[in-house]
């Protein structure tokens, strides 16, 4: 019970005395630079492993995982929903698919390394670990992050690909004629995999971005936090904006889903930060207080 008051306490100290919103607002710039040259580059390799329909349609559901869903109908019978509208802003990408990505490769080899950068001084800030001083060694783990994010990313898009070719609604059982019917598998699986992938992805940020100075149970609670507190807020926002989005669309016309999605890019790199020193503070608290060896020496030699 201590030691909750004490993680509490100790979140609170490093809440009020980082740069929680600075550190939000670095990040979302990088964001806002990566996020063309990154989709470029996703759908360009996902299109020469899978068909470009299927890249496309992978883009449009990470799009559907990671930003809030809602649908608004408006007084004219036109129905805005978030997915179509992502669907939208995506299409125009599909058509020059080969230019863009080799367009997209030398932007991105360049961008990359402040969005990579900035999420390494996030973890490094939090947890008062010292950057690394050679630019040259500092660019290659920041490639190497960026390259296992690119493979969480691509081993999602397959396992689902794979996933989709299996008939999961009927499960026979073996030498037998009985017939077990799943009808709510597919349900379950788009509630559960959008999870799994976002703790994936962020258990790469906290491990591999930090260069391994972060230990694995620390970047798990990280991880954890993140995910829990981003599929929450999804939901609330996703809840919020099928009431409120009438209101956002008066005030800001055809730049609505700009202005949403600007919002959401932030606040999903605010909980970030915020994961970020709720993992410090669990190790300050459950890790560094753990005794190196037994206090018994004779338990430690057996």
């Amino acid at each position: 019970m201590q030691n909750f008051k004490d993680f509490w306490n100790q979140s609170y100290k490093l809440i009020s005395r980082k740069d929680v919103f600075f550190n939000a607002s670095a990040v979302t710039f990088n964001l806002f630079i990566c996020a063309i040259p990154f989709l470029l580059i996703l759908l360009s390799i996902l299109g020469y492993i899978l068909s470009v329909d299927e890249a496309f349609n992978e883009l449009v559901r990470y799009g559907q995982e990671l930003f809030p869903n809602f649908t608004y109908e408006s007084q004219s019978s036109d129905v805005i929903k978030g997915p179509i509208t992502i669907e939208t802003i995506l299409r125009p990408l599909v058509g020059a698919r080969e230019a863009f990505g080799i367009a997209g490769i030398v932007i991105l080899l360049f961008f990359t390394q402040g969005l990579i950068h900035s999420l390494k001084h996030v973890l490094f800030d939090s947890f008062d670990i010292e950057e690394r001083k050679h630019p040259i060694m500092d660019a290659v783990y920041n490639f190497l992050a960026f390259g296992l994010l690119g493979t969480v990313f691509l081993f999602f898009s397959l396992s689902v690909s794979v996933v989709s070719l299996l008939d999961l609604d009927d499960f026979t059982i073996p030498f037998t004629e009985v017939v077990i019917n799943l009808p709510w598998i597919y349900d379950v699986l788009n509630i559960i995999l959008p999870i799994i992938l976002t703790f994936f992805i962020q258990y790469v940020v906290f491990r591999f971005i930090s260069e391994r100075k972060i230990r694995p149970q620390v970047a798990v609670m990280g991880a954890a936090t993140y995910t829990l507190l981003f599929e929450g807020a999804r939901f609330g926002l996703s809840t919020y904006l099928n009431y409120a989005f009438s209101a956002y669309r008066f005030f800001y016309q055809g730049y609505t889903i700009l202005v949403i999605i600007s919002i959401w890019i932030f606040y999903s790199a605010l909980l970030f930060v915020l994961a970020t020193l709720l993992a410090r503070a669990y190790k300050d608290v459950y890790v560094s207080n753990r005794p190196t060896i037994e206090e018994n020496p004779y338990n430690a030699i057996s």
